[in-house]
């Protein structure tokens, strides 16, 4: 899936505004893992940042685990950690770090495709990542 295509997937986060509870959560979970500065431009890179935070929730069970997925080494980011992208204030490819995390766990059958009682025709369908570097 995409970015597009997981905010649909997740409610379409966008329709509503950002509460002041959702930036403290974000900012708990980034600055527990990274204790770097978190840099955003405006508010369509918050909206993005918390896009990419409900799809890490859509991913892993605990806020714990995103903290530890934060903090990891990553191949894709030349053995930088995905929080690194948040200091230097590309959100957007953080989003798109996450959008890939998720569906490879879809892929390896951790992900939410794979969770019991789901329509089997969401387990067919076509898994795609809009990771670029």
């Amino acid at each position: 899936m995409n970015k597009q295509q997981l905010a649909q997937w997740l409610g379409d986060l966008d329709s509503r505004s950002v509460a002041l509870h959702e930036i403290a959560e974000i900012l708990h979970v980034v600055l527990d893992a990274s204790r770097s500065s978190l840099a955003l431009a405006d508010g369509e890179e918050l909206r993005t940042l918390r896009l990419a935070f409900a799809i890490l929730r859509d991913v892993f069970a605990r806020d714990e685990d995103i903290r530890a997925w934060l903090a990891r080494s990553s191949t894709e980011l030349g053995g930088a950690a995905p929080a690194s992208l948040l200091s230097l204030g590309r959100v957007n490819q953080f989003c798109d770090l996450a959008v890939a995390e998720w569906n490879r766990a879809c892929l390896d059958g951790l992900g939410p495709w794979s969770r019991p009682g789901l329509p089997a025709a969401r387990t067919s369908r076509t898994v795609s990542s809009s990771y670029r570097q």
